[in-house]
């Protein structure tokens, strides 16, 4: 209890788009008085040394995570991801400066190895043995992962466009993977926490509309960014949006340092999606409020992105305040400039990222007129090793010769 209670002393719940607050609860989330879905909200304010020393892992930053015993924290040390001056993307594409923030480094790969670290240590907290995760990959894999590092069992509901290279990787860590022949992600959530319901189990999908601690741990990129770039921070902040709670975990995080007096300029965020799955592009496009997006699902998916193909926007309670309050922007790219961006980004800074990651490299043709001359962040979200299958299908197949130098020297000058 008086763990719960130091935790209620840091933490409250917020309404970023009405401003209605509650007090903290572990369980039986408040809404707004429209409806809408709180979000945790920092309250604290931890010493400043916390920030200006480099992270050894996420979790250096303990303070701002609503986990209350350090006994319950599962972590694999994700977090402290490198900050890479991407000086061709920058000279291409007009901008003053272009950093990518490499999340493909965390220990399974992707970015929500932040988020899942977060939820299942509250899971912990609350007692829970058995974990389960809707998923297109990334999070079925993280949430496998870290529930091998508990000693707890996940259960994965893989949907319509799970890669079968992120599947293999999920179930290698021993978890129950389980497809479920239904492109809706929204239907295969109602799934899932019915079977939570009935079972007990602890729903562990990053989706801050059902489970506000789960989305908490992407909050800490921007923590990291306002240490690596000693306070200077980019201009502008570009992301892929499925959900859309990394852009509104990243944003909240930049509201903690703000709040705290630490920064006063706030980035503008940018979140991309693809073109055959956009809901939030459009709801930023026709300025229509978070509870009404959920009223109209984005019809029949399909996008080679798969990791950000959800029909509805689960985290835009966070996401759409973070593009409306910043000044910022949502853009949505085709097939063909994904796999463009992906190549480029290759190409040009040595950094392979999966289809789902690439959209915010080839947004930033998009974003030349807007924000030509500034400095842009892109979160690189997800290792193209995930996806190697589909990247495959773009790139040529290696030429077969015999061990003979002038085949070779030929092959070569025509490759220069």
């Amino acid at each position: 209890m008086n763990e719960h209670a130091a935790l209620s002393d840091r933490f409250d719940f917020y309404c970023y788009e009405t401003g209605d607050h509650a007090p903290f609860a572990m369980t039986g989330y408040p809404k707004s008085a429209a409806g809408a879905p709180m979000s945790l909200r920092y309250l604290a304010t931890p010493a400043f040394e916390i920030l200006e020393c480099p992270p050894l892992s996420m979790w250096d930053y303990a303070d701002f995570l609503p986990v209350a015993g350090p006994e319950c924290v599962v972590s694999l040390e994700e977090g402290a991801t490198p900050l890479v001056d991407a000086a061709h993307l920058a000279e291409r594409f007009g901008f003053d400066q272009v950093l990518l923030k490499n999340e493909m480094v965390n220990p399974t790969g992707s970015f929500k190895d932040r988020q899942v670290s977060v939820g299942i240590s509250h899971a912990r907290e609350l007692g829970k043995d058995t974990v389960a995760v809707v998923s297109s990959g990334n999070v079925a894999c993280a949430a496998a992962a870290y529930a091998a590092r508990a000693g707890m069992r996940a259960i994965l509901l893989m949907h319509g466009r799970a890669g079968g290279g992120k599947a293999a990787q999920a179930a290698s860590y021993g978890a129950t993977a389980v497809r479920v022949d239904e492109p809706s992600a929204a239907r295969v959530f109602e799934l899932c926490l019915e079977a939570c319901a009935a079972f007990g189990w602890y729903h562990l999908s990053t989706a801050g509309l059902y489970e506000p601690f789960n989305v908490e741990g992407a909050k800490t990129i921007a923590y990291e960014l306002y240490h690596q770039t000693e306070g200077e921070l980019p201009d502008w902040i570009v992301a892929p949006v499925g959900g859309g709670g990394l852009l509104g975990g990243v944003w909240r995080g930049f509201l903690d340092l703000q709040r705290m007096g630490v920064i006063e300029r706030m980035p503008r965020m940018c979140g991309v999606q693809a073109a055959g799955c956009a809901p939030f592009v459009k709801a930023i496009e026709q300025d229509t409020p978070f509870l009404e997006t959920l009223e109209h699902p984005w019809p029949n998916p399909k996008t080679i992105a798969g990791g950000i193909a959800d029909d509805i926007i689960f985290d835009g309670h966070t996401a759409l305040p973070a593009v409306r309050q910043t000044g910022g922007t949502a853009v949505a790219v085709n097939d063909e400039e994904i796999m463009d961006g992906l190549l480029l980004l290759a190409r040009t800074e040595g950094l392979l990222c999966e289809p789902t990651c690439a959209v915010v490299i080839a947004a930033l043709a998009h974003l030349q007129e807007t924000a030509g001359g500034a400095r842009v962040c892109c979160l690189l979200t997800g290792n193209g090793v995930k996806d190697i299958a589909t990247v495959s299908r773009h790139v040529a197949e290696p030429k077969t010769i015999p061990p003979e130098i002038g085949q070779l020297g030929r092959i070569a000058e025509g490759a220069a």
